[in-house]
């Protein structure tokens, strides 16, 4: 059976997108079979939280592979899809021809967002390119994924309340709040299961449950090799 393809993806960077992946991919490993790809040249964030995990355990329960083109990504998820459960793709920090094949790509889409209005500036222009790539990819779900929430902050809940009312997009109710267990687990290469904070662990699980919601029912994405697609994927 072909893998659940999810991209962790944004129009800028410094929004947890690693953190989430990582976590993530930690957490579906409990019991599938987990292939992430960092498409991050040359921050590659992922790669060094997964080079430290390496060093920590003899065993992950996961498989990294770096893609900083289309291409490449291409030829990875041809390679692989059959043998695993999931592929989790981490994008990089801005709109580029790989962050677009992702779109093309993927089962779903997860946007991160923290609740501030610097980070809704880009966010509607990222948000119309999905839903161009929704017209090419008829298996695309897209969620936002509401991060670093500070909670009972009334600015916080203004934005969240203003985004689901102009956007097109739905949102996780499972939000991951503003927690140091996510930043400091993650330069440990750990994920917040292997932490001290309860809190995180429920919510990563809580979120990845409702991923799993989302897709497990999902058709396999057919990879469009048309004119148009190869024109998105180039120009957006």
């Amino acid at each position: 059976m072909a893998a659940k393809i999810i991209s962790i993806a944004q129009a800028k960077g410094g929004v947890g997108k690693s953190t989430i992946c990582a976590n993530l991919a930690v957490t579906f490993s409990q019991s599938s079979k987990v292939m992430m790809i960092d498409c991050d040249p040359p921050q590659l964030s992922l790669s060094a939280w997964f080079n430290i995990r390496s060093d920590l355990y003899e065993e992950t329960g996961l498989v990294l592979e770096q893609a900083g083109t289309p291409a490449r990504l291409t030829q990875l998820i041809e390679k692989y899809s059959e043998s695993f459960d999931y592929i989790v793709i981490d994008g990089a920090p801005h709109v580029n021809s790989t962050v677009r094949a992702m779109l093309l790509m993927s089962n779903l889409v997860i946007v991160p967002l923290a609740p501030s209005s610097v980070e809704i500036w880009s966010f509607a222009t990222f948000e119309s390119l999905i839903h161009k790539a929704e017209s090419l990819n008829s298996a695309l779900k897209t969620k936002i994924c509401w991060n670093r929430v500070r909670r009972r902050v009334k600015s916080s809940e203004e934005v969240i309340q203003s985004v689901a009312k102009d956007s097109k997009l739905s949102a996780f109710k499972n939000q991951l709040t503003f927690r140091v267990a996510y930043m400091d687990s993650f330069a440990e290469g750990c994920s917040v299961y292997e932490w001290t904070d309860p809190v995180a662990s429920a919510e990563i699980w809580s979120l990845s449950s409702a991923i799993k919601r989302v897709i497990n029912k999902a058709e396999p994405v057919k990879l469009s090799k048309s004119s148009a697609a190869q024109t998105f994927i180039k120009k957006g």
